[in-house]
């Protein structure tokens, strides 16, 4: 149950963001195939129709007898990347895919009915405005977002470029809340994240795919290197992959000179081979994946791997290798649906199967907490799954107690130990001031608990 919820984020991720083709990010016009009433199976599917239109007991339009009958046609391939999209799901993949779309330039994050400012993005509409990571939004324009699903808000954010929101928030230390007006911008969505650790080792890490990847990899790559690394971490986990091409752009920088991946079709022919032409690098690297690694994720982790110029760490990788392209439909939908599957340079099928790691590693159970809602409105002698969650949490944080699910002294005690050491009011409530600094800990804590980090450090080392 621990890993439930972090899975559950992680799947949509990877169906919202493998939208890669052989044609990639251009996507063909086509008229929409016409149903024929022919003799075979079809005429078969006709009868059925016919039936149903004319001697149903109840009238039934029409869209509904197609969109369901395309939605029976699809569960049959048993493809779960082979999927139709209205519109509005369209447009939420275009989102993921191209990597900017127009809104306000934050990222927010749910749980226990409320959502909260993630993280405000470096000279964006949000940041200008005064917007802060912590600040709970209440409100979106007329409405009130109170047990609104995250997704549901981060659409009511985004809107046309230059058009006006207003934003009110619930802010540690203000009586009243604060009612920012911002105005939308375009938004580039990062994907690369570079830093440099202790003993001069380089640490990238890739989160996604989209159409500057590339670009932004080979600038943080070269910027790590001029600050002289003495090895490379690249970080590939809960990478749920994205557009291809550019995890082809990357390759071209990091995987030595030779094959990076190769198209083979339902026949097993090869379609496509993809190349690098790269000098090795002058140093070591080691390639972080685990069970959420998908996609172009796993073509980079692999062809790094084959060609034996990486060492990979961790647990092993998804799975998820085909190749699917997206055709819009005439009802301003679109079909996404697979046509190919990549294999690795030695010739290896990911699909299914995913990537073994060279070294195997697991992540403790607790790093998870971090992905986990901070429990709110919870008192003196309640009982159930949010005390026992607010318990695992204070126990990582290093305050012992018995795991009893019941709200006890000992978890009070607790509770008011970490408000004391953090400064905050002793209270002994889980206030926002209190969840948003249990928030911070937690994710500093899973960052000194992240064992297979802490892996390629050593070997690097």
């Amino acid at each position: 149950m621990k890993r439930r919820e972090f899975l559950v984020v992680v799947l949509i991720l990877l169906i919202l963001s493998n939208t890669a083709t052989l044609l990639l990010t251009r996507f063909l016009f086509s008229p929409a195939l016409e149903m024929t009433r022919g003799e075979n199976e079809a005429g078969l599917f006709w009868e059925v129709w016919d039936l149903i239109q004319n001697k149903y007991f109840q009238p039934v339009q029409e869209e509904k007898l197609v969109r369901g009958s395309i939605e029976g046609m699809l569960r049959a391939l048993d493809d779960p990347y082979t999927i139709y999209l209205d519109s509005d799901s369209l447009r939420e993949l275009l989102i993921y895919t191209t990597g900017s779309f127009s809104g306000i330039g934050v990222e927010i994050t749910g749980g226990e009915d409320e959502v909260l400012v993630l993280r405000v993005i470096a000279e964006s509409p949000a940041q200008r405005a005064g917007l802060l990571p912590g600040d709970r939004i209440v409100r979106v324009g007329e409405r009130n977002i109170e047990g609104m699903a995250v997704d549901e808000v981060a659409r009511l954010l985004r809107g046309p470029g230059g058009t006006a929101v207003d934003v009110s928030i619930r802010r540690v230390g203000e009586a009243e809340p604060i009612t920012l007006s911002i105005i939308r911008e375009e938004i580039e969505r990062e994907t690369v994240f570079p830093r440099l650790l202790d003993d001069s080792i380089g640490y990238l890490q890739i989160t996604g795919f989209d159409q500057k990847t590339g670009k932004d990899f080979a600038a943080a790559l070269a910027r790590l290197e001029r600050e002289g690394l003495s090895g490379l971490i690249l970080d590939l986990r809960d990478n749920p992959g994205g557009i291809v091409e550019e995890a082809i752009e990357v390759g071209k920088i990091i995987v030595p000179a030779g094959e990076i991946t190769r198209v083979v079709d339902r026949n097993g022919n090869v379609r496509e081979r993809y190349m690098s032409h790269a000098q090795p690098r002058d140093y070591p690297i080691v390639v972080l994946i685990n069970q959420y690694s998908a996609s172009a994720a796993e073509i980079i982790a692999g062809a790094l791997q084959d060609n034996g110029n990486a060492t990979l760490v961790g647990t092993p990788s998804y799975g998820k290798a085909t190749v699917q392209h997206l055709q819009y439909l005439s009802d301003g939908g679109g079909l996404r649906y697979t046509i190919a599957k990549y294999l690795t340079p030695a010739g290896h099928d990911l699909h299914e199967n995913g990537l073994q790691p060279d070294v195997m590693v697991e992540l403790p159970s607790e790093y998870y907490l971090q992905y986990r809602p901070i429990p709110r409105n919870l008192e003196r002698g309640d009982t159930g799954e949010k005390v026992l969650l607010l318990q695992e949490m204070l126990i990582f944080l290093g305050y012992p107690m018995e795991k009893t699910g019941v709200f006890d002294s000992r978890t009070a005690e607790a509770l008011l130990r970490f408000q004391r050491e953090e400064g905050l009011p002793l209270n002994g409530s889980l206030d926002i001031t209190t969840r948003e600094r249990l928030r911070s800990a937690l994710s500093e804590q899973a960052r000194r608990a992240d064992s297979q980090l802490l892996a390629a450090e050593e070997l690097l080392k």
